[in-house]
């Protein structure tokens, strides 16, 4: 089980010294959307240098014609690159070999209704996506919208980290990631579920400074099942 930096948000100094003091603790960094969209690869390529060594997850999101988005991507020094799960399947067949070439990962973000996702991480795990994402429902505003009609009104409501089991049943090869909204009061449900990736932003980037942004990861990252 590994521990996934998610920076979203912050000026591109502040995020380089961030990464500076945290990526010791921290086993995976990701480049956020948002990040990518206001600082380009060029961002990518300076928090490779600074942590030659380390992981780089870039959330773009690809959707349709990502191979070429991909290879950048790669060329920039990311080891993971991210695609949405509504996106065609030929799409991700495409991305999941040039992937190869790298010697890198495809990362999933399962955007599909509730229902659909069984079948969605079928899909795309038999295609051979490393890693299929899935909110937790700890952040409401985040997640996607599962208050769909209900066949029967005796039927439970899904939640969201229920999700994670369904995503589990289902796929023989990918693995599971959960995100959004995790911090110390509900990680051990987030570690309950069994994912292999743990993606944390705001309870690790929101504290007062740098020493505590490191401090905070490390203590997120002893939850964690010791691998040895």
């Amino acid at each position: 089980m590994k521990l996934q930096l998610a920076i979203d948000h912050g000026k591109e100094h502040e995020i380089l010294a961030v990464v500076e003091k945290v990526a010791p603790e921290v086993d995976i960094i990701e480049i956020g959307f948002p990040m990518v969209v206001t600082y380009g690869l060029g961002l990518v390529q300076k928090i490779r240098e600074l942590a030659p060594a380390k992981p780089l997850c870039v959330d773009v999101k690809i959707f349709h014609g990502g191979t070429g988005v991909a290879s950048r991507c790669f060329d920039a020094g990311a080891n993971i690159v991210s695609v949405l799960s509504a996106a065609p399947n030929p799409v991700i067949e495409k991305l999941v070999k040039k992937a190869k070439t790298y010697d890198g990962e495809i990362l999933c973000d399962m955007s599909a209704p509730a229902r659909m996702v069984g079948q969605r991480t079928a899909e795309v795990d038999q295609i051979g996506v490393d890693y299929i994402m899935v909110p937790t429902g700890f952040k409401p505003d985040y997640d996607y919208d599962i208050d769909e009609p209900r066949r029967w009104l005796f039927r439970p409501k899904v939640r969201p980290l229920d999700l994670a089991g369904v995503v589990k049943r289902n796929a023989h090869h990918a693995k599971l990631a959960l995100s959004t909204g995790i911090d110390e009061s509900n990680i051990r449900q987030v570690i309950e579920a069994g994912p292999e990736l743990v993606v944390v932003g705001r309870a690790i980037l929101d504290a007062a400074d740098n020493d505590a942004r490191a401090a905070a990861a490390a203590r997120l990252h002893r939850y964690l099942p010791f691998e040895g």
